[in-house]
């Protein structure tokens, strides 16, 4: 497993106690320091002497996309797993993925609901009582998932630091240098699916003051565009699931439908679900170009720019689609 660290000498310990807390103890990690000059790290490990972790100390700063990159690399071991720097596990968190895994020996992932916790400026930590997903029974049993579900149109549904992966042998999931936010969205454009959801809170999702999520917000917007585009570029939507997906959209918070909107002008197959844009739609995205005609710029030309990301990506929905088969199920679900 891998343990992305940056700059969190207050957060650092408590992944790592989590790690070392795990009922399974038959593991290795990685622990990958992206900044050479933070001597932390290394004094943490010196001080805990644990022989099944390992520092991976950067000559340079790589930045996040580049070092979650290094973490899907083909390896040896069976299966790989993240524990970002600022999340944490609960003890059993390994041993249910593990369990949940051998249950489902077509899914090339699963992962778990995260609870969230809120970090304060003295540097104290919050249990918010909310969940990233509302279900958190430990009766209810695991979800396959397979492609495609409304979240995969411009964002994904599993999440890095609550999951665990089958490694492949030769294959290799890097994505490209993308707005960090993305990466969890490409990737699942990347792997086969079905991938498997435990309802259960196994894992910690931390809200902190300072994130690697910002970077790369200029060509957010972009990226969502694109993801969107080549999802209707590969899938001819029903009159049904066009209908349930503007209903999607509008109720997100942020609304999301001058996405929606700028995708028709960036790919042809997906202007017949621009009949379904409201006034109230067309007035937004009037107004937002008003108030922010950069960025709606950016997402206009976003195939122009971003050439590269758009023919992966359409490559890899097509994967998905062909995957799916020729009836591929109706994105009319937006659980998980």
């Amino acid at each position: 497993m891998f343990l992305p660290t940056y700059r969190r000498a207050n957060l650092l310990p408590r992944a790592i106690e989590s790690l070392r807390a795990q009922t399974v103890t038959d593991w290795i990690c990685e622990l990958h320091n992206d900044d050479p000059a933070d001597t932390f790290p290394a004094e943490l490990l010196r001080r805990l002497n644990d022989p099944r972790i390992k520092l991976v100390q950067h000559e340079r700063n790589l930045g996040p996309v580049a070092t979650f990159n290094l973490f899907y690399q083909p390896v040896t071991e069976p299966f790989i797993s993240i524990l970002e720097d600022d999340n944490a596990w609960e003890p059993q968190f390994l041993e249910k993925m593990l369990a949940t895994l051998a249950a489902f020996p077509n899914a090339t992932l699963a992962w778990c609901n995260q609870r969230i916790w809120q970090e304060s400026p003295g540097g104290s930590w919050r249990d918010t009582g909310s969940f990233v997903n509302p279900e958190t029974a430990s009766n209810l049993a695991p979800l396959l998932i397979h492609w495609a579900r409304l979240q995969q149109i411009m964002g994904g549904v599993h999440a890095n630091g609550a999951m665990l992966m089958r490694s492949r042998p030769g294959l290799s999931y890097a994505t490209p240098d993308i707005p960090f936010a993305g990466v969890e969205a490409y990737r699942e454009r990347m792997v086969p699916h079905p991938m498997v959801y435990v309802p259960q809170p196994l894992a910690s999702f931390s809200r902190t003051l300072q994130t690697a999520r910002t970077q790369g917000a200029t060509d957010w917007g972009g990226f969502q565009v694109i993801m969107a585009a080549t999802f209707f570029r590969q899938n001819v939507c029903s009159e049904a699931q066009l209908k349930e997906i503007w209903a999607h959209f509008n109720n997100q918070q942020p609304q999301m439908t001058n996405e929606l909107i700028a995708v028709a002008f960036v790919c042809r197959e997906a202007r017949p679900f621009l009949h379904y844009a409201g006034f109230n739609n067309w007035f937004r995205f009037l107004l937002n170009v008003g108030r922010h005609p950069l960025s709606t710029f950016h997402k206009l030309r976003a195939r122009t720019e971003h050439p590269n990301w758009w023919q992966q990506l359409d490559l890899l929905t097509a994967a998905r689609f062909t995957e799916a088969g020729s009836n591929p199920p109706a994105p009319l679900s937006s659980q998980p």
